[in-house]
């Protein structure tokens, strides 16, 4: 097996295009239905192996394939976002494991990672550096859930920003869980929130425009909103609209290095911080890893220096290693 420049895993007679468009003749593996990882369903002619949750929120129309011949194909949880995979290839004796992206735990909205024994892993390395460890999820879901009952209680609006796809609908399940709050929400979160509902995970929402959502806007209220909409400017226009205090959030995993201009920034991550990494990667027990997906150079180093065979991605192809 190998890997070539355009992330296609070669085994045997067969092409699989790992999150990315691949080339001509791939089948196309999507881990998940984030933006930057579905090029492949821009072809319609492209076919996919993919989860049920994947393709409805991707609304994609793709043949899908769920098996190649000579190889065992399996899809497994990856814990990111509703529907989020892993893509496992076992042929003969060996195994290779594209991990996608991934957070080891349960989360109120997505499946925990499973993790097996496997002789070849692509990891991704989002948050690959030992700076980056986050709390407990549950003690960020206290965090959110005081942050919106205080503000609210006190007669105030809350607003809350999180990536449109996964995110947002975390924080409808906190809101809703935690804070017995249905909170507005935006056309674009709402229509992942009603796929999600259509496999199993109930959120309790009301999009912006509708009659409820008006109701629910005539006092304070919770909205939320795509990240990139919620700043101090945006909070600042809603309290004069609604003449009222407006308190705001947002959760991502960058909260713990980076700064953003709302009130308070809550350290939720749909990755795997470095602690995770290391755990996965001892359960895995693999004999040889690459590292893709940011901050490869310094996992692989930190992963050799804990004795892992541990190469960046780049690296591996720069050499033109075969063998992946």
């Amino acid at each position: 097996m190998r890997i070539d420049g355009q992330l296609n895993l070669h085994v045997r007679e067969h092409c699989i295009s790992l999150d990315t468009s691949g080339s001509a003749d791939s089948v196309a593996f999507v881990s998940h239905a984030h933006s930057d990882h579905i090029s492949a369903l821009k072809n319609p002619h492209k076919k996919i192996l993919a989860s049920d949750e994947t393709v409805a929120l991707s609304n994609a129309s793709n043949s899908r394939i769920s098996s190649l011949d000579g190889l065992r194909l399996s899809l497994l949880p990856s814990g990111h976002m509703l529907g989020s995979s892993q893509l496992r290839v076992e042929w003969d004796s060996q195994s290779f494991t594209y991990t996608g992206d991934f957070k080891l735990g349960e989360s109120l909205t997505a499946k925990k990672a499973e993790v097996k024994e496997t002789e070849k892993l692509l990891i991704e390395g989002t948050f690959g550096n030992p700076a980056n460890k986050f709390p407990a999820r549950g003690e960020v879901y206290d965090s959110i859930s005081k942050f919106i009952s205080r503000n609210y209680n006190a007669g105030h609006i809350v607003l809350l920003g999180g990536y449109s796809l996964g995110k947002a609908q975390e924080l409808v399940a906190i809101a809703n869980k935690y804070c017995s709050l249905k909170p507005v929400v935006s056309e674009s979160i709402d229509r992942a929130c009603r796929v999600y509902a259509r496999f199993g995970v109930r959120l309790d929402s009301a999009v912006i425009g509708s009659p409820e959502a008006d109701e629910l806007m005539r006092s304070n209220f919770v909205a939320v909103m795509p990240m990139h909409t919620v700043n101090f400017d945006f909070a600042t226009r809603l309290s004069r609209a609604h003449r009222r205090s407006v308190y705001s959030a947002v959760a991502t995993g960058w909260a713990s290095s980076m700064k953003f201009p709302v009130d308070e920034a809550f350290p939720l991550s749909d990755h795997a911080d470095f602690p995770q990494l290391l755990e996965y990667i001892e359960t895995a027990k693999p004999k040889e890893i690459l590292c893709c997906h940011g901050n490869e150079e310094r996992l692989s180093k930190e992963l050799r220096s804990r004795g892992w065979n541990a190469r960046p991605i780049a690296e591996a192809l720069q050499a033109r290693i075969s063998g992946w």
